[in-house]
């Protein structure tokens, strides 16, 4: 076994060991609604509302904004000061987590993807959550990039190539 899969296994284990089972239920729902058509994934994860993102953005809140799309769908359209952390599922647990402890845990940490069940961005949400960032300070946005974008909300797109 190498040194890398080593690690993984370790920081699995001991992040299995910090969060019990059915320590989830505390966590806040979002009072606004989800869209009808979209089935929320993992609904115990706080949800903050595009207008309310939109107001802290306006306001130039001092929050942390990170997308969770690939490299290349964040280069071709993400929100305005938006940092790029990818969720890749079958991505090395290691090198993301890695990247999730240089955020920092005061902060109100605002995390997207681009659908509107939120499916990368409760899960990472969650990631966040079992390194011991409060629940206070992780919210995933509502609706994802494409509601967003749908409502005329500020975008940073590029052009497609034909």
């Amino acid at each position: 076994m190498n040194c890398k899969t080593q690690c993984t296994r370790i920081l699995t284990a001991l992040m299995l060991l910090v969060m019990p089972a059915g320590a989830w239920n505390f966590f806040a729902y979002s009072t606004e609604k989800a869209p009808a058509n979209a089935k929320l994934t993992h609904p115990e994860v706080p949800r903050m509302p595009a207008a309310e993102l939109s107001q802290l953005l306006e306001k130039k809140a001092d929050i942390v904004l990170v997308d969770t799309q690939s490299p290349d769908g964040y280069e071709m359209w993400h929100i305005p000061s938006a940092i790029n952390i990818p969720y890749v599922s079958t991505e090395d647990l290691t090198n993301r987590q890695l990247m999730l402890m240089g955020l920092p845990m005061e902060k109100l940490i605002v995390i997207y993807c681009l659908c509107e069940e939120g499916d990368d961005s409760a899960r990472m949400a969650l990631e966040l959550l079992q390194l011991g960032y409060g629940p206070e300070n992780i919210k995933v946005l509502e609706g994802g990039l494409i509601q967003w974008d749908e409502n005329g909300r500020p975008m940073i797109k590029q052009e497609m190539p034909n």
